[in-house]
């Protein structure tokens, strides 16, 4: 039988076809060819099992470029191109009921002034929020008014006009979000509790069983006054509504469900402040300086209040001195350790 040659145009292949057939298929790549007198073989290409046609072309052209305008403008909405009331945000760390995300913010047109609380993001060691007058400022130029740098949370209140530079948190409204207490009722590591948010108003103690953190320093806002306490292994703080606690170490407690006091080795009660019939029974005490005489103190308040100043810090005249205690009173020991008087064990 007479053949016609031709060759394959898709892959250059030597194209074999019977002289009276009408088409004719190339054995490599599988392009097909009809004959007609009339005019030349047609070759058609496919891939895989699909014909390629111009139409076919133009359509998944058009396909490509929908999609790739849909993820160009979706990016400049969430840079905060287009405006609008949703503030820009990174993606990065979105909390569900977060109020601002990563980003700045001018106070009066972003977000409203007052006070608000940040959340550092679990994945990073630490947040940051600056408070600006020019939103192109860093931390340390004069323009940057406040650094809050912190481990867990802060709280902080801005005004109109400013910026906010918020990074590596989320910022809240007050009480959108609190501090969750752990398994035991207790909080611990280093936040920042508000009372009436995070704690209800109420008496709190602090407990702490670290020889090593005995002399560490526990700072409260109480009725817009700063207070520094250092730790023992316990303290009492009386929170109010709007009042901070900066909890740095120890376990912080409701009063009703603190741990007993720990105590020494004689029974002796150790540096740090009590609640007298809370914690000791009423009765009289004798008060042991051992070798701190000269840097010992304590005091003794009768008020209801934990909180004292500096002018009623007392030092013993001898190494040794009674005092009487009642239900209700605190006693704050410093470098002083306290026992009950003898016969009254």
């Amino acid at each position: 039988m007479k053949k016609r040659h031709y060759t394959c145009e898709n892959c250059g292949a030597d194209l074999v076809i019977d002289a009276n057939a009408e088409s004719g298929k190339c054995e490599y790549c599988g392009s097909v060819y009809y004959i007609d007198t009339q005019k030349p073989a047609e070759v058609h290409h496919y891939f895989g099992n699909v014909r390629i046609t111009p139409v076919r072309i133009v359509l998944a052209i058009s396909v490509v470029a929908v999609l790739a305008a849909a993820i160009v403008i979706l990016s400049l909405y969430f840079s905060g191109v287009f405006g609008g009331d949703q503030p820009p945000v990174s993606g990065k760390f979105m909390h569900e009921k977060a109020y601002l995300y990563e980003g700045t913010y001018l106070v009066g047109e972003d977000m409203t002034a007052g006070e608000f609380v940040a959340f550092k993001d679990p994945a990073k060691e630490r947040g940051r929020v600056l408070i600006l007058t020019d939103p192109k400022a860093s931390a340390g130029t004069s323009a940057c008014i406040a650094e809050y740098r912190f481990a867990n949370n802060e709280y902080f209140t801005v005004d109109d006009g400013l910026y906010v530079k918020v990074e590596d948190c989320n910022i809240f409204r007050i009480g959108d979000k609190t501090v969750d207490a752990t398994s035991d009722g207790s909080f611990e590591g280093n936040t920042v509790l508000r009372g009436g948010t995070d704690i209800p108003v109420g008496n709190y103690v602090i407990h702490n069983e670290d020889n090593n953190m005995r002399y560490a320093t526990v700072k409260c806002v109480i009725g817009g006054k700063e207070y520094k306490k250092t730790l023992g292994v316990r303290i009492h703080l009386n929170v109010g509504l709007g009042d901070y606690v900066y909890l740095t170490v120890g376990k912080l407690f409701a009063e009703d469900r603190a741990p007993t006091p720990v105590k020494g080795t004689e029974d002796e009660f150790l540096p740090g402040q009590y609640k007298v019939g809370s914690d000791i029974p009423s009765g009289r005490y004798r008060l042991d300086c051992g070798n701190t005489g000269t840097i010992a103190w304590f005091v003794h308040n009768k008020s209801g209040s934990a909180f004292f100043g500096e002018e009623e810090k007392i030092k013993p005249s001898t190494m040794d001195g009674y005092l009487d205690l009642e239900n209700g009173d605190y006693i704050y020991l410093y470098s002083v350790e306290l026992l009950l008087a003898d016969g009254d064990k």
